[in-house]
Protein backbone atom coordinates (compact mmCIF):
# COMPACT_ATOMS: atom_id res chain seq x y z
CA UNK A 1 0.00 0.00 0.00
CA UNK A 2 1.44 3.44 -0.95
CA UNK A 3 2.41 5.79 1.84
CA UNK A 4 0.28 8.92 2.32
CA UNK A 5 2.31 12.13 2.39
CA UNK A 6 1.17 15.43 3.89
CA UNK A 7 2.80 17.48 1.13
CA UNK A 8 1.75 17.75 -2.49
CA UNK A 9 4.13 16.73 -5.25
CA UNK A 10 4.35 17.05 -9.01
CA UNK A 11 3.18 13.49 -9.39
CA UNK A 12 0.48 13.73 -6.71
CA UNK A 13 -0.95 17.29 -6.71
CA UNK A 14 -3.60 18.39 -4.27
CA UNK A 15 -7.10 17.49 -5.52
CA UNK A 16 -9.24 20.17 -7.04
CA UNK A 17 -12.43 21.36 -5.41
CA UNK A 18 -14.54 18.93 -7.38
CA UNK A 19 -12.25 15.98 -6.59
CA UNK A 20 -12.22 17.02 -2.91
CA UNK A 21 -15.98 16.73 -2.90
CA UNK A 22 -15.72 13.30 -4.48
CA UNK A 23 -13.23 12.18 -1.83
CA UNK A 24 -15.51 13.50 0.89
CA UNK A 25 -18.43 11.57 -0.58
CA UNK A 26 -16.28 8.43 -0.68
CA UNK A 27 -15.28 8.91 2.97
CA UNK A 28 -18.93 9.37 3.93
CA UNK A 29 -19.81 6.22 2.01
CA UNK A 30 -17.07 4.27 3.84
CA UNK A 31 -18.32 5.70 7.16
CA UNK A 32 -21.84 4.48 6.38
CA UNK A 33 -20.44 0.98 5.69
CA UNK A 34 -18.53 1.10 8.97
CA UNK A 35 -21.76 1.98 10.79
CA UNK A 36 -23.41 -1.26 9.66
CA UNK A 37 -23.96 -3.96 12.30
CA UNK A 38 -20.97 -6.19 12.91
CA UNK A 39 -22.64 -9.34 11.61
CA UNK A 40 -23.32 -7.62 8.26
CA UNK A 41 -19.68 -6.46 8.03
CA UNK A 42 -18.58 -10.02 8.74
CA UNK A 43 -20.89 -11.28 6.00
CA UNK A 44 -19.31 -8.82 3.53
CA UNK A 45 -15.81 -9.89 4.62
CA UNK A 46 -16.68 -13.54 4.07
CA UNK A 47 -16.66 -12.94 0.31
CA UNK A 48 -13.06 -11.68 0.40
CA UNK A 49 -9.94 -13.84 0.12
CA UNK A 50 -8.15 -14.32 3.44
CA UNK A 51 -5.39 -11.85 2.54
CA UNK A 52 -7.86 -9.12 1.52
CA UNK A 53 -9.94 -9.61 4.66
CA UNK A 54 -6.78 -9.20 6.76
CA UNK A 55 -5.79 -6.01 4.91
CA UNK A 56 -9.14 -4.45 5.77
CA UNK A 57 -8.01 -4.29 9.41
CA UNK A 58 -5.62 -1.41 8.66
CA UNK A 59 -8.41 0.92 7.46
CA UNK A 60 -9.27 2.07 10.96
CA UNK A 61 -9.44 0.90 14.56
CA UNK A 62 -13.08 -0.01 14.03
CA UNK A 63 -12.17 -2.23 11.07
CA UNK A 64 -9.39 -3.75 13.17
CA UNK A 65 -12.07 -4.79 15.65
CA UNK A 66 -14.13 -6.21 12.79
CA UNK A 67 -11.16 -8.35 11.76
CA UNK A 68 -10.31 -9.47 15.29
CA UNK A 69 -13.87 -10.76 15.73
CA UNK A 70 -14.19 -12.16 12.18
CA UNK A 71 -15.38 -15.76 12.71
CA UNK A 72 -13.75 -17.20 9.55
CA UNK A 73 -10.16 -18.20 10.31
CA UNK A 74 -8.04 -19.12 7.29
CA UNK A 75 -4.41 -20.25 7.69
CA UNK A 76 -2.58 -21.47 4.59
CA UNK A 77 1.10 -22.36 4.78
CA UNK A 78 1.50 -21.28 1.14
CA UNK A 79 0.83 -17.67 2.16
CA UNK A 80 3.87 -17.70 4.48
CA UNK A 81 6.34 -18.71 1.79
CA UNK A 82 6.79 -22.11 3.39
CA UNK A 83 5.65 -24.07 0.38
CA UNK A 84 6.47 -21.66 -2.43
CA UNK A 85 9.72 -23.49 -3.27
CA UNK A 86 8.88 -26.83 -1.68
CA UNK A 87 7.78 -28.66 -4.83
CA UNK A 88 10.13 -31.44 -5.81
CA UNK A 89 11.67 -31.73 -2.34
CA UNK A 90 11.22 -34.58 0.10
CA UNK A 91 10.20 -34.14 3.72
CA UNK A 92 13.69 -34.89 5.04
CA UNK A 93 15.32 -32.42 2.62
CA UNK A 94 13.00 -29.60 3.68
CA UNK A 95 13.68 -30.27 7.35
CA UNK A 96 17.34 -29.53 6.70
CA UNK A 97 16.56 -26.19 5.02
CA UNK A 98 17.06 -23.36 7.54
CA UNK A 99 14.99 -20.80 5.62
CA UNK A 100 12.17 -23.27 5.26
CA UNK A 101 12.25 -24.13 8.97
CA UNK A 102 12.15 -20.43 9.85
CA UNK A 103 9.11 -19.71 7.65
CA UNK A 104 7.35 -22.81 8.96
CA UNK A 105 7.97 -21.67 12.54
CA UNK A 106 6.48 -18.25 11.69
CA UNK A 107 3.40 -19.95 10.25
CA UNK A 108 2.92 -22.16 13.32
CA UNK A 109 3.33 -19.20 15.69
CA UNK A 110 0.85 -17.13 13.70
CA UNK A 111 -1.79 -19.87 13.76
CA UNK A 112 -1.29 -20.59 17.45
CA UNK A 113 -1.38 -16.93 18.49
CA UNK A 114 -4.34 -15.92 16.29
CA UNK A 115 -6.48 -18.94 17.14
CA UNK A 116 -5.77 -18.75 20.89
CA UNK A 117 -6.47 -15.00 20.99
CA UNK A 118 -9.73 -15.39 19.08
CA UNK A 119 -10.97 -18.23 21.25
CA UNK A 120 -10.02 -16.39 24.46
CA UNK A 121 -12.47 -13.67 23.42
CA UNK A 122 -15.19 -16.37 23.55
CA UNK A 123 -16.28 -15.77 19.96
CA UNK A 124 -17.92 -18.61 18.04
CA UNK A 125 -15.90 -19.99 15.14
CA UNK A 126 -17.88 -20.08 11.90
CA UNK A 127 -15.11 -21.68 9.83
CA UNK A 128 -11.54 -22.84 10.46
CA UNK A 129 -9.29 -23.69 7.51
CA UNK A 130 -5.73 -24.90 8.05
CA UNK A 131 -3.44 -26.00 5.21
CA UNK A 132 -0.05 -27.25 6.34
CA UNK A 133 2.43 -29.08 4.19
CA UNK A 134 5.24 -30.47 6.31
CA UNK A 135 4.89 -32.21 9.64
CA UNK A 136 7.28 -32.70 12.48
CA UNK A 137 6.06 -36.12 13.67
CA UNK A 138 7.29 -35.50 17.22
CA UNK A 139 6.35 -31.93 18.10
CA UNK A 140 3.65 -30.74 15.70
CA UNK A 141 0.75 -33.23 16.29
CA UNK A 142 0.05 -31.90 19.84
CA UNK A 143 -0.29 -28.40 18.39
CA UNK A 144 -2.67 -29.62 15.69
CA UNK A 145 -4.72 -31.40 18.36
CA UNK A 146 -4.83 -28.16 20.36
CA UNK A 147 -6.01 -26.08 17.38
CA UNK A 148 -8.80 -28.52 16.55
CA UNK A 149 -9.87 -28.72 20.22
CA UNK A 150 -10.01 -24.90 20.50
CA UNK A 151 -12.21 -24.68 17.41
CA UNK A 152 -14.57 -27.38 18.67
CA UNK A 153 -14.82 -25.74 22.11
CA UNK A 154 -15.88 -22.54 20.37
CA UNK A 155 -18.63 -24.17 18.34
CA UNK A 156 -16.93 -24.43 14.94
CA UNK A 157 -19.41 -25.09 12.14
CA UNK A 158 -17.05 -25.66 9.21
CA UNK A 159 -13.67 -27.36 9.61
CA UNK A 160 -11.29 -27.63 6.64
CA UNK A 161 -8.07 -29.39 7.71
CA UNK A 162 -5.53 -30.25 5.01
CA UNK A 163 -2.12 -31.89 5.40
CA UNK A 164 -0.12 -31.93 2.18
CA UNK A 165 1.85 -35.20 2.00
CA UNK A 166 5.51 -35.87 1.40
CA UNK A 167 6.01 -36.28 -2.36
CA UNK A 168 8.32 -39.27 -1.91
CA UNK A 169 6.12 -41.45 0.24
CA UNK A 170 2.43 -40.89 0.89
CA UNK A 171 2.60 -41.67 4.61
CA UNK A 172 -0.11 -40.54 7.01
CA UNK A 173 1.87 -39.21 9.97
CA UNK A 174 -1.02 -37.50 11.69
CA UNK A 175 -4.13 -39.11 13.19
CA UNK A 176 -7.12 -36.87 13.78
CA UNK A 177 -7.80 -36.51 17.54
CA UNK A 178 -10.84 -38.18 19.11
CA UNK A 179 -12.12 -34.76 20.25
CA UNK A 180 -13.27 -34.03 16.68
CA UNK A 181 -16.07 -36.57 17.10
CA UNK A 182 -17.64 -34.44 19.84
CA UNK A 183 -18.22 -31.44 17.53
CA UNK A 184 -21.95 -30.97 18.09
CA UNK A 185 -22.24 -27.88 15.91
CA UNK A 186 -20.07 -29.05 13.00
CA UNK A 187 -21.99 -28.99 9.69
CA UNK A 188 -19.11 -29.21 7.16
CA UNK A 189 -15.97 -31.34 7.58
CA UNK A 190 -13.23 -31.48 4.96
CA UNK A 191 -10.11 -33.56 5.69
CA UNK A 192 -7.02 -34.18 3.58
CA UNK A 193 -3.86 -36.21 4.11
CA UNK A 194 -4.55 -37.48 7.62
CA UNK A 195 -5.71 -40.67 9.30
CA UNK A 196 -9.25 -41.13 10.57
CA UNK A 197 -9.48 -43.86 13.23
CA UNK A 198 -12.60 -45.28 14.77
CA UNK A 199 -13.45 -43.69 18.15
CA UNK A 200 -13.96 -45.74 21.30
CA UNK A 201 -17.30 -44.06 21.98
CA UNK A 202 -20.34 -42.86 20.08
CA UNK A 203 -19.92 -39.89 17.77
CA UNK A 204 -21.68 -36.60 18.42
CA UNK A 205 -21.87 -35.34 14.85
CA UNK A 206 -25.41 -34.12 15.51
CA UNK A 207 -25.33 -31.46 12.77
CA UNK A 208 -22.91 -32.83 10.15
CA UNK A 209 -24.28 -32.48 6.63
CA UNK A 210 -21.19 -32.46 4.42
CA UNK A 211 -18.16 -34.77 4.73
CA UNK A 212 -15.35 -34.59 2.15
CA UNK A 213 -12.29 -36.86 2.51
CA UNK A 214 -9.23 -36.32 0.29
CA UNK A 215 -6.34 -38.77 0.54
CA UNK A 216 -7.53 -39.82 4.00
CA UNK A 217 -6.67 -43.21 5.45
CA UNK A 218 -9.95 -44.74 6.61
CA UNK A 219 -11.22 -48.28 7.22
CA UNK A 220 -14.47 -49.90 6.12
CA UNK A 221 -15.61 -50.13 9.76
CA UNK A 222 -15.05 -46.42 10.24
CA UNK A 223 -17.11 -45.63 7.13
CA UNK A 224 -20.00 -47.69 8.48
CA UNK A 225 -19.83 -45.94 11.84
CA UNK A 226 -19.94 -42.54 10.15
CA UNK A 227 -22.89 -43.50 7.97
CA UNK A 228 -24.95 -44.88 10.84
CA UNK A 229 -24.20 -42.15 13.39
CA UNK A 230 -24.29 -39.06 11.17
CA UNK A 231 -28.06 -38.96 10.80
CA UNK A 232 -28.18 -35.70 8.81
CA UNK A 233 -25.38 -36.42 6.34
CA UNK A 234 -26.32 -35.15 2.86
CA UNK A 235 -23.05 -34.84 0.93
CA UNK A 236 -20.29 -37.48 1.07
CA UNK A 237 -17.07 -37.43 -0.98
CA UNK A 238 -14.24 -40.01 -1.10
CA UNK A 239 -11.29 -38.78 -3.19
CA UNK A 240 -8.22 -41.03 -3.45
CA UNK A 241 -8.81 -42.44 0.04
CA UNK A 242 -6.64 -45.29 1.28
CA UNK A 243 -7.37 -48.31 3.45
CA UNK A 244 -10.56 -49.34 1.66
CA UNK A 245 -10.97 -52.63 -0.19
CA UNK A 246 -14.75 -52.82 -0.01
CA UNK A 247 -16.86 -49.68 0.27
CA UNK A 248 -20.49 -50.13 1.25
CA UNK A 249 -22.70 -47.03 1.34
CA UNK A 250 -25.89 -47.83 3.23
CA UNK A 251 -27.82 -46.56 6.21
CA UNK A 252 -27.45 -42.87 5.34
CA UNK A 253 -31.13 -42.08 4.95
CA UNK A 254 -30.68 -38.38 4.08
CA UNK A 255 -27.71 -38.77 1.72
CA UNK A 256 -28.27 -36.74 -1.47
CA UNK A 257 -24.81 -36.40 -3.04
CA UNK A 258 -22.21 -39.19 -3.24
CA UNK A 259 -18.81 -38.97 -4.97
CA UNK A 260 -16.28 -41.81 -5.13
CA UNK A 261 -13.09 -41.09 -7.09
CA UNK A 262 -9.95 -43.19 -7.03
CA UNK A 263 -7.23 -44.23 -9.46
CA UNK A 264 -5.85 -46.81 -7.04
CA UNK A 265 -6.34 -50.54 -7.59
CA UNK A 266 -6.75 -51.07 -3.83
CA UNK A 267 -10.55 -50.68 -3.94
CA UNK A 268 -12.08 -53.98 -5.11
CA UNK A 269 -15.79 -53.47 -4.67
CA UNK A 270 -18.44 -50.77 -4.18
CA UNK A 271 -22.01 -51.30 -3.04
CA UNK A 272 -24.50 -48.44 -2.90
CA UNK A 273 -27.89 -48.59 -1.20
CA UNK A 274 -29.19 -45.04 -0.81
CA UNK A 275 -32.81 -44.41 -1.70
CA UNK A 276 -32.58 -40.65 -1.08
CA UNK A 277 -29.58 -40.19 -3.39
CA UNK A 278 -29.95 -37.41 -6.02
CA UNK A 279 -26.41 -37.06 -7.43
CA UNK A 280 -23.87 -39.86 -7.94
CA UNK A 281 -20.33 -39.59 -9.35
CA UNK A 282 -18.09 -42.65 -9.78
CA UNK A 283 -14.54 -42.52 -11.16
CA UNK A 284 -12.26 -45.56 -11.23
CA UNK A 285 -8.98 -46.68 -12.86
CA UNK A 286 -8.88 -47.47 -16.55
CA UNK A 287 -9.73 -50.96 -17.76
CA UNK A 288 -7.06 -53.46 -16.82
CA UNK A 289 -5.77 -51.33 -13.93
CA UNK A 290 -8.01 -52.66 -11.18
CA UNK A 291 -11.51 -51.27 -11.73
CA UNK A 292 -13.73 -52.36 -8.82
CA UNK A 293 -16.99 -54.29 -9.08
CA UNK A 294 -19.90 -51.89 -8.58
CA UNK A 295 -23.32 -52.87 -7.28
CA UNK A 296 -25.92 -50.08 -7.28
CA UNK A 297 -29.37 -50.67 -5.82
CA UNK A 298 -32.45 -48.86 -7.09
CA UNK A 299 -32.10 -45.09 -6.60
CA UNK A 300 -35.64 -43.81 -7.19
CA UNK A 301 -34.68 -40.15 -6.62
CA UNK A 302 -31.40 -40.00 -8.57
CA UNK A 303 -31.34 -37.06 -10.99
CA UNK A 304 -27.66 -36.78 -11.94
CA UNK A 305 -25.26 -39.65 -12.67
CA UNK A 306 -21.63 -39.31 -13.81
CA UNK A 307 -19.50 -42.42 -14.38
CA UNK A 308 -15.84 -42.70 -15.39
CA UNK A 309 -14.42 -46.09 -16.44
CA UNK A 310 -17.43 -48.01 -15.17
CA UNK A 311 -17.07 -51.66 -16.24
CA UNK A 312 -19.01 -54.87 -15.95
CA UNK A 313 -22.42 -53.25 -16.21
CA UNK A 314 -25.32 -53.94 -18.54
CA UNK A 315 -26.50 -50.48 -19.53
CA UNK A 316 -30.21 -51.27 -19.70
CA UNK A 317 -30.10 -52.87 -16.25
CA UNK A 318 -28.17 -49.94 -14.82
CA UNK A 319 -30.29 -47.15 -16.27
CA UNK A 320 -33.54 -48.81 -15.20
CA UNK A 321 -32.57 -48.17 -11.56
CA UNK A 322 -32.80 -44.40 -12.08
CA UNK A 323 -36.37 -43.62 -13.22
CA UNK A 324 -36.10 -39.86 -12.53
CA UNK A 325 -32.67 -39.34 -14.10
CA UNK A 326 -32.25 -35.91 -15.74
CA UNK A 327 -28.50 -35.69 -16.36
CA UNK A 328 -26.39 -38.66 -17.55
CA UNK A 329 -22.64 -38.53 -18.32
CA UNK A 330 -20.56 -41.57 -19.28
CA UNK A 331 -16.78 -41.24 -19.69
CA UNK A 332 -14.52 -44.05 -20.97
CA UNK A 333 -17.12 -46.71 -20.18
CA UNK A 334 -15.75 -49.25 -22.64
CA UNK A 335 -18.04 -52.08 -21.54
CA UNK A 336 -21.09 -50.34 -23.03
CA UNK A 337 -21.64 -51.42 -26.64
CA UNK A 338 -25.34 -50.57 -26.91
CA UNK A 339 -27.08 -47.70 -25.18
CA UNK A 340 -30.87 -47.59 -25.10
CA UNK A 341 -32.62 -44.77 -23.28
CA UNK A 342 -36.36 -44.23 -23.06
CA UNK A 343 -37.11 -41.36 -20.72
CA UNK A 344 -39.32 -38.30 -20.51
CA UNK A 345 -37.18 -36.92 -17.65
CA UNK A 346 -33.73 -36.98 -19.30
CA UNK A 347 -32.55 -33.44 -20.18
CA UNK A 348 -28.77 -33.68 -20.58
CA UNK A 349 -26.69 -36.52 -22.05
CA UNK A 350 -22.90 -36.79 -22.46
CA UNK A 351 -21.07 -39.75 -24.02
CA UNK A 352 -17.28 -39.36 -24.04
CA UNK A 353 -14.52 -41.84 -25.05
CA UNK A 354 -16.84 -44.87 -25.06
CA UNK A 355 -14.59 -46.84 -27.40
CA UNK A 356 -16.81 -49.94 -27.80
CA UNK A 357 -20.00 -48.09 -28.63
CA UNK A 358 -21.83 -49.67 -31.58
CA UNK A 359 -25.45 -48.54 -31.31
CA UNK A 360 -27.48 -45.76 -29.67
CA UNK A 361 -31.25 -45.74 -29.35
CA UNK A 362 -32.57 -42.62 -27.63
CA UNK A 363 -36.23 -41.86 -27.05
CA UNK A 364 -36.05 -38.70 -24.93
CA UNK A 365 -38.45 -36.02 -26.22
CA UNK A 366 -37.47 -33.58 -23.42
CA UNK A 367 -33.72 -33.86 -24.00
CA UNK A 368 -32.15 -30.37 -24.12
CA UNK A 369 -28.50 -31.11 -24.95
CA UNK A 370 -26.32 -33.99 -26.07
CA UNK A 371 -22.50 -34.11 -26.02
CA UNK A 372 -20.94 -36.82 -28.17
CA UNK A 373 -17.14 -36.68 -27.96
CA UNK A 374 -14.35 -38.98 -29.15
CA UNK A 375 -16.57 -42.01 -29.82
CA UNK A 376 -16.78 -44.24 -32.92
CA UNK A 377 -19.63 -43.76 -35.41
CA UNK A 378 -22.47 -45.86 -33.98
CA UNK A 379 -25.75 -46.93 -35.50
CA UNK A 380 -28.10 -44.31 -34.15
CA UNK A 381 -31.82 -43.87 -33.67
CA UNK A 382 -33.05 -40.80 -31.84
CA UNK A 383 -36.38 -39.24 -30.95
CA UNK A 384 -35.37 -35.79 -29.76
CA UNK A 385 -35.10 -32.29 -31.21
CA UNK A 386 -32.24 -31.20 -28.95
CA UNK A 387 -29.00 -29.65 -30.18
CA UNK A 388 -25.88 -31.81 -30.37
CA UNK A 389 -22.28 -30.96 -29.52
CA UNK A 390 -20.02 -33.40 -31.39
CA UNK A 391 -16.23 -33.84 -31.25
CA UNK A 392 -14.19 -36.32 -33.28
CA UNK A 393 -10.51 -37.18 -33.42
CA UNK A 394 -9.36 -38.24 -36.86
CA UNK A 395 -6.16 -40.14 -36.04
CA UNK A 396 -6.01 -42.67 -38.87
CA UNK A 397 -6.05 -42.26 -42.64
CA UNK A 398 -9.47 -40.96 -43.64
CA UNK A 399 -10.91 -42.13 -46.94
CA UNK A 400 -14.28 -41.63 -48.61
CA UNK A 401 -15.86 -44.30 -46.42
CA UNK A 402 -14.94 -42.33 -43.27
CA UNK A 403 -16.56 -39.20 -44.66
CA UNK A 404 -19.66 -41.15 -45.75
CA UNK A 405 -20.11 -42.62 -42.26
CA UNK A 406 -19.56 -39.19 -40.75
CA UNK A 407 -22.22 -37.63 -42.98
CA UNK A 408 -24.74 -40.38 -42.21
CA UNK A 409 -24.14 -39.85 -38.48
CA UNK A 410 -24.64 -36.08 -38.75
CA UNK A 411 -27.83 -36.50 -40.75
CA UNK A 412 -29.42 -38.68 -38.07
CA UNK A 413 -28.15 -36.44 -35.29
CA UNK A 414 -30.35 -33.67 -36.72
CA UNK A 415 -29.60 -30.29 -35.12
CA UNK A 416 -25.82 -29.80 -34.73
CA UNK A 417 -25.01 -26.82 -32.52
CA UNK A 418 -21.24 -27.36 -32.52
CA UNK A 419 -19.02 -29.79 -34.41
CA UNK A 420 -15.30 -30.15 -33.63
CA UNK A 421 -12.85 -32.18 -35.71
CA UNK A 422 -9.19 -32.72 -34.84
CA UNK A 423 -7.17 -33.93 -37.83
CA UNK A 424 -4.16 -35.82 -36.51
CA UNK A 425 -3.28 -37.71 -39.71
CA UNK A 426 -1.79 -36.21 -42.90
CA UNK A 427 -3.18 -38.88 -45.17
CA UNK A 428 -6.57 -38.14 -46.73
CA UNK A 429 -7.87 -40.37 -49.51
CA UNK A 430 -10.99 -38.29 -50.10
CA UNK A 431 -12.03 -37.89 -53.75
CA UNK A 432 -14.83 -35.39 -54.37
CA UNK A 433 -15.94 -36.96 -57.66
CA UNK A 434 -16.17 -40.50 -56.24
CA UNK A 435 -17.77 -39.25 -53.04
CA UNK A 436 -20.48 -37.30 -54.89
CA UNK A 437 -21.39 -40.40 -56.91
CA UNK A 438 -21.89 -42.40 -53.71
CA UNK A 439 -23.65 -39.58 -51.86
CA UNK A 440 -25.27 -36.81 -53.86
CA UNK A 441 -27.22 -35.27 -50.96
CA UNK A 442 -26.41 -31.76 -49.81
CA UNK A 443 -24.14 -31.21 -46.77
CA UNK A 444 -25.59 -30.98 -43.26
CA UNK A 445 -25.97 -27.54 -41.74
CA UNK A 446 -24.10 -26.93 -38.47
CA UNK A 447 -23.99 -23.72 -36.49
CA UNK A 448 -20.29 -23.83 -35.54
CA UNK A 449 -17.48 -25.96 -36.93
CA UNK A 450 -14.19 -26.06 -35.02
CA UNK A 451 -11.25 -27.38 -37.03
CA UNK A 452 -7.92 -28.21 -35.45
CA UNK A 453 -5.12 -29.25 -37.77
CA UNK A 454 -2.40 -31.05 -35.81
CA UNK A 455 -0.47 -31.85 -38.95
CA UNK A 456 3.15 -31.60 -40.10
CA UNK A 457 4.74 -31.44 -43.55
CA UNK A 458 1.44 -31.09 -45.37
CA UNK A 459 1.13 -29.51 -48.80
CA UNK A 460 -1.53 -26.97 -49.93
CA UNK A 461 -3.10 -29.60 -52.18
CA UNK A 462 -3.65 -31.84 -49.14
CA UNK A 463 -5.31 -28.92 -47.34
CA UNK A 464 -7.66 -28.60 -50.31
CA UNK A 465 -8.54 -32.29 -50.17
CA UNK A 466 -9.37 -32.02 -46.46
CA UNK A 467 -11.59 -29.00 -47.04
CA UNK A 468 -13.36 -30.79 -49.90
CA UNK A 469 -14.21 -33.62 -47.52
CA UNK A 470 -15.24 -31.43 -44.60
CA UNK A 471 -17.38 -28.97 -46.54
CA UNK A 472 -19.14 -31.71 -48.46
CA UNK A 473 -20.39 -33.39 -45.29
CA UNK A 474 -21.33 -30.14 -43.50
CA UNK A 475 -21.55 -26.39 -44.05
CA UNK A 476 -21.06 -24.17 -40.98
CA UNK A 477 -22.31 -20.66 -40.31
CA UNK A 478 -19.26 -20.05 -38.12
CA UNK A 479 -15.84 -21.58 -38.73
CA UNK A 480 -13.45 -21.56 -35.75
CA UNK A 481 -9.77 -22.31 -36.31
CA UNK A 482 -7.13 -22.76 -33.62
CA UNK A 483 -3.50 -21.70 -33.99
CA UNK A 484 -2.49 -24.04 -31.17
CA UNK A 485 -0.54 -27.25 -31.89
CA UNK A 486 0.72 -26.57 -35.42
CA UNK A 487 -2.58 -25.10 -36.64
CA UNK A 488 -1.03 -21.77 -37.65
CA UNK A 489 0.19 -22.82 -41.19
CA UNK A 490 -3.32 -24.01 -42.10
CA UNK A 491 -4.88 -20.69 -41.05
CA UNK A 492 -2.32 -18.70 -43.05
CA UNK A 493 -3.04 -20.86 -46.09
CA UNK A 494 -6.81 -20.71 -45.65
CA UNK A 495 -6.85 -16.93 -45.25
CA UNK A 496 -5.02 -16.54 -48.55
CA UNK A 497 -7.15 -19.25 -50.16
CA UNK A 498 -10.45 -17.55 -49.28
CA UNK A 499 -9.24 -14.14 -50.44
CA UNK A 500 -8.30 -15.47 -53.87
CA UNK A 501 -11.39 -15.80 -56.08
CA UNK A 502 -9.48 -17.38 -58.95
CA UNK A 503 -10.21 -20.93 -57.88
CA UNK A 504 -11.41 -23.88 -59.86
CA UNK A 505 -15.06 -23.92 -58.89
CA UNK A 506 -16.19 -27.31 -60.12
CA UNK A 507 -14.32 -30.51 -60.78
CA UNK A 508 -16.74 -31.60 -63.57
CA UNK A 509 -19.96 -30.60 -65.26
CA UNK A 510 -21.96 -32.69 -62.79
CA UNK A 511 -19.94 -32.35 -59.59
CA UNK A 512 -19.87 -28.96 -57.91
CA UNK A 513 -17.32 -28.20 -55.25
CA UNK A 514 -18.13 -26.33 -52.06
CA UNK A 515 -16.73 -23.17 -53.69
CA UNK A 516 -19.81 -23.08 -55.89
CA UNK A 517 -22.06 -22.66 -52.81
CA UNK A 518 -19.89 -20.30 -50.76
CA UNK A 519 -21.26 -16.77 -51.25
CA UNK A 520 -19.03 -14.92 -48.79
CA UNK A 521 -16.46 -15.42 -46.04
CA UNK A 522 -15.73 -12.75 -43.45
CA UNK A 523 -13.40 -12.62 -40.49
CA UNK A 524 -15.38 -11.99 -37.32
CA UNK A 525 -12.75 -11.95 -34.60
CA UNK A 526 -9.57 -13.44 -33.20
CA UNK A 527 -9.40 -14.29 -29.50
CA UNK A 528 -6.08 -14.95 -27.83
CA UNK A 529 -5.69 -17.73 -25.28
CA UNK A 530 -5.30 -15.23 -22.43
CA UNK A 531 -8.59 -13.52 -23.37
CA UNK A 532 -7.71 -10.48 -25.55
CA UNK A 533 -10.04 -10.22 -28.53
CA UNK A 534 -9.39 -8.51 -31.89
CA UNK A 535 -12.19 -7.46 -34.20
CA UNK A 536 -12.00 -7.83 -37.98
CA UNK A 537 -10.42 -4.42 -38.63
CA UNK A 538 -7.73 -4.91 -36.00
CA UNK A 539 -7.05 -8.44 -37.24
CA UNK A 540 -6.28 -7.35 -40.80
CA UNK A 541 -3.41 -5.31 -39.41
CA UNK A 542 -2.02 -8.45 -37.77
CA UNK A 543 -2.10 -10.66 -40.84
CA UNK A 544 1.30 -9.53 -42.07
CA UNK A 545 2.74 -10.47 -38.68
CA UNK A 546 0.72 -13.67 -38.44
CA UNK A 547 3.62 -16.02 -37.60
CA UNK A 548 4.31 -13.94 -34.49
CA UNK A 549 0.71 -13.72 -33.29
CA UNK A 550 0.18 -15.61 -29.99
CA UNK A 551 -2.00 -18.71 -29.81
CA UNK A 552 -5.74 -18.18 -30.12
CA UNK A 553 -8.93 -18.90 -32.09
CA UNK A 554 -9.92 -17.29 -35.40
CA UNK A 555 -13.65 -16.90 -36.08
CA UNK A 556 -14.95 -16.74 -39.67
CA UNK A 557 -18.52 -16.15 -40.76
CA UNK A 558 -19.45 -18.17 -43.86
CA UNK A 559 -22.46 -17.36 -46.01
CA UNK A 560 -23.73 -20.29 -48.11
CA UNK A 561 -26.38 -20.73 -50.77
CA UNK A 562 -27.17 -24.44 -50.30
CA UNK A 563 -30.70 -23.58 -49.24
CA UNK A 564 -31.22 -21.67 -52.50
CA UNK A 565 -30.86 -24.83 -54.56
Amino acid sequence: MAAISGKPSAQHPLPSCSSSKELKMMDETMDRISDLPTFIIHHIMSFLPAKEAARASILSKRWEKFHSSFPILDFDQHNFGCLADASGHTLNALRENREFRTSLARFIDAVDLSLSRFCNLKFSVQKLRIVIGVLDPEHLPPLLDKWIALAIENGVKELDFQILPDIKDYVHTYTLPQTVFSANFLTHLRLAGCKLEQPCYAMCFLSLKKLHLYGVYITEQMVQKLLHECHFLEDLNFFECLGLKLLCISGAHKLKILTIETLSSELKGVKIVASSLQQLTLQFPFEGQGTPVVDIAVCPNLKKFRAFNLLGQEFCTLISKFPLLEDLSLFACSSFERITISSYQLKHLSLVHCASLKAINIDAPNLLSCNFWYNPFPIISINSQCSWNIHFNCQDDHDGGWFLNFKDFLRISKKIEELSIDFLSNQSLFNLYKFSRCCNSLPIQVETLRLRMVLTDISPSEYEILLDGVFWICYPRTLSLSTVNKGRPFIVWLYDYLRNPAKKCCCSDHTKSWWHYLKDAKIESFKLIHGQKFNADELHQLIDEWPQVPDGDLQLHLDWCFNDQ
